[in-house]
């Protein structure tokens, strides 16, 4: 499941906690890191990065053409598969030019995961934003074919994972995944369900104990009554929850994260994986599928 870690790095600091968050799940999986740089197309000079933030730039040293910048970019790129390799890993690297999010959804394909961080490079450069998120993160997450995993402010062991449960295929798919990563790792999963009934979220939670208990896992299962902004902050202080875990249907029509997930964005500051509904080529989602909380 990851065998194989997508990271994309840009130069900004959270792109640097993304591949720290990579390398600890990697040295759990033993996997083959693939970090990769995207330059804009030319003409867009402006929202190239300027190297690793430890390289500390002055007006006076920073550089001030497109191949004083590729030059600073590929020189970050290769002290990252240098982090990589002394942690004990396989690092490979790749520079692109394009668009980021087109760039690193094609990658995506050849991996088991996709590690980025919340905003990049292009992110800080605009006015905050309500949900968080960078543009190129943002549409990553509606677009990529395999988990994005969308770090913190710092990376954490992802050794206490709450996931979100609420009884559709989405979220059995994410609980499997889940469940899997404990299995392998080790973790301690709290399965969490937040809605306005209590019979029928103690119903669901009952499901999901009966299908984790299958394996050996270390578990819990909680019911929060009310609403996704107070419970999930307040589940993750109680809990001591250093990884979130929830699934996602796609909105192709939309150019938002569906809206559940951008609650959970907001409101945790620890590493997200959004798995996301498989996309299927034509296809359309229902009002059904709109509907569905996670």
């Amino acid at each position: 499941m990851f065998t194989s870690i997508l990271v994309g790095l840009d130069g900004s600091q959270e792109a640097q906690v993304a591949l720290a968050q990579a390398i600890i799940i990697g040295r759990r999986f033993h996997s083959r890191i693939l970090i990769a740089h995207v330059s804009p197309p030319r003409g867009r000079t402006g929202e190239m990065a300027l190297g690793a933030p430890w390289m500390e730039w002055t007006p006076a040293t920073a550089p001030d053409n497109r191949e004083e910048l590729e030059e600073a970019a590929a020189t970050m790129v290769a002290d990252a598969a240098g982090a990589v390799r002394r942690a004990g890993l396989e690092a490979q690297t790749i520079m692109r030019t394009g668009v980021a999010f087109e760039v690193l959804r094609e990658l995506a394909e050849e991996v088991g995961a996709v590690v980025v961080g919340r905003i990049g490079t292009r992110g800080s450069m605009a006015p905050p934003q309500p949900d968080t998120l960078g543009p190129d993160t943002r549409e990553l997450i509606r677009r990529s074919p395999r988990p994005v995993l969308v770090s913190g402010p710092r990376p954490t062991e992802m050794d206490r994972i709450l996931v979100a449960y609420a009884g559709g295929p989405v979220s059995e798919a994410t609980l499997t995944f889940a469940s899997r990563f404990a299995g392998i790792t080790g973790a301690h999963l709290d399965v969490l369900h937040v809605a306005t009934d209590a019979e029928a979220g103690r119903q669901l939670l009952a499901r999901a104990s009966s299908a984790l208990s299958l394996a050996a896992l270390d578990f819990e299962t909680h019911f929060l009554e009310g609403e996704l902004e107070s419970a999930i902050p307040d589940a993750v202080r109680r809990l001591g929850s250093n990884a979130f875990f929830a699934g996602a249907h796609r909105e192709e029509a939309s150019w938002m994260v569906p809206s559940h997930m951008q609650v959970i964005l907001r409101h945790t500051d620890i590493p997200v994986l959004i798995h996301m509904q498989p996309a299927s080529a034509g296809a359309r989602l229902s009002a059904a599928h709109r509907r569905s909380p996670y």
